[in-house]
């Protein structure tokens, strides 16, 4: 489980972070012949989301580079996050995480409130950006009773901490069913993402405790109600390829927000696409692997500058650097797809390696 120490001007952090290549998913060092993915993951989950993706034969032919954002998400520790915590401030810490690992220009893959941060780095130091993947994108302006549904999730979710020694953990149960439905729609999970729920929860329940609940509502509220949004004349500063993913059953955004949001880039004069996953909720990247991760492989061929068929066979065998962690949580290689979605929420404390 390798850290790095970082400083930035929002306090010091040590991020939990993985590095994998085509020949090892715990790499000490990215392969400098190759390109580098590094993804972001959404609020409130942790790496552990891209699963699906780390696991990809035809994508660990990069180097793919993640890590927990601060805030009390994963294995991540350090100084809070201080209250006006947000996009800007997020992406200083990812290029200071850049520099530490000594990483590339990338391509940059992100879901959710992650793609805020991304896009906020393309446009503070676009020259650190090769390509944006945008999966189910927060870029404009969130909806009112958006806000309200995050507002009602966090106060459920301090309502469950009374006090210091007191945890209702059917108050967490219902806040937990409140995010599940925006992230996933369904209150139904497959088996998949109910093992990343059992490694999240415990870890949640510690790190956002009675103690933290200003970095509860730091990470999982005002970050998403006080984001900016950015006129056109700032996204003219991005100068690499955007593909924008949405799903149609998201039940927070319509199709016409990820389309309002290709029309902006393109009068930037950004080159952008939008490809639409049918039937995918918010958080698609779990249960939809299939349908993004060769979107994905091939948006990076097209926009690499390395000859990657000469210098990256696709590996035979691969394994996810989280494949341990998800079967002790419950999960069973073959159980990930939409179509095995039979669980209903249930928080249960499984300790996870990033506990350890």
């Amino acid at each position: 489980m390798p850290y790095v120490e970082v400083t930035s001007s929002t306090g010091k952090t040590r991020f939990k972070y993985t590095i994998c290549t085509p020949s090892s998913e715990k790499a000490k060092e990215i392969d400098q012949n190759l390109p580098t993915l590094l993804f972001i993951h959404p609020i409130s989950i942790a790496e552990h989301i891209y699963h699906p993706q780390f696991c990809d034969s035809q994508l660990r032919r990069f180097n793919l580079v993640s890590f927990d954002l601060r805030g009390g998400h994963g294995g991540t520790t350090g100084d809070r996050v201080p209250p006006n915590y947000g996009q800007v401030e997020a992406a200083e810490d990812t290029i200071k995480l850049m520099d530490a690992l000594y990483l590339p220009p990338c391509h940059f893959v992100a879901m959710s409130y992650g793609t805020t941060i991304v896009v906020q780095l393309a446009v503070m130091q676009p020259e650190r950006v090769l390509s944006l993947f945008l999966i189910s994108h927060l870029c404009l302006e969130i909806h009112p009773e958006i806000a309200e549904g995050h507002q009602e999730v966090y106060d459920l979710w301090v309502s469950a901490f009374p006090d210091e020694s007191t945890v209702l953990t059917d108050v967490i149960y219902d806040a937990g069913f409140g995010n599940t439905q925006y992230m996933f729609t369904n209150p139904k999970v497959s088996p998949l993402v109910m093992a990343m729920f059992n490694i999240t929860y415990p870890i949640a329940m510690s790190k956002w405790d009675y103690h933290h609940l200003d970095q509860f509502r730091a990470m999982n509220l005002d970050c998403y109600i006080n984001r900016k949004s950015h006129p056109k004349s700032t996204l003219a500063r991005i100068n690499c390829p955007v593909k924008l993913v949405h799903g149609d059953d998201d039940v927070a955004y319509p199709v016409s927000y990820a389309e309002k949001f290709l029309r902006r880039l393109e009068e930037a004069g950004v080159e952008a696409s939008l490809f639409e996953v049918t039937g995918a909720p918010h958080y698609l990247s779990p249960d939809y692997a299939t349908c993004i991760n060769p979107i994905l492989h091939d948006f990076v061929l097209q926009n690499s500058r390395f000859d990657l068929p000469s210098r990256a066979p696709v590996p035979s065998c691969v394994v996810s650097p989280w494949e341990d962690a998800l079967r002790q949580a419950g999960w069973k290689s073959g159980d990930g797809d939409t179509d095995s979605s039979s669980e209903d929420l249930v928080i249960h404390p499984v300790v996870s390696h990033e506990q350890k």
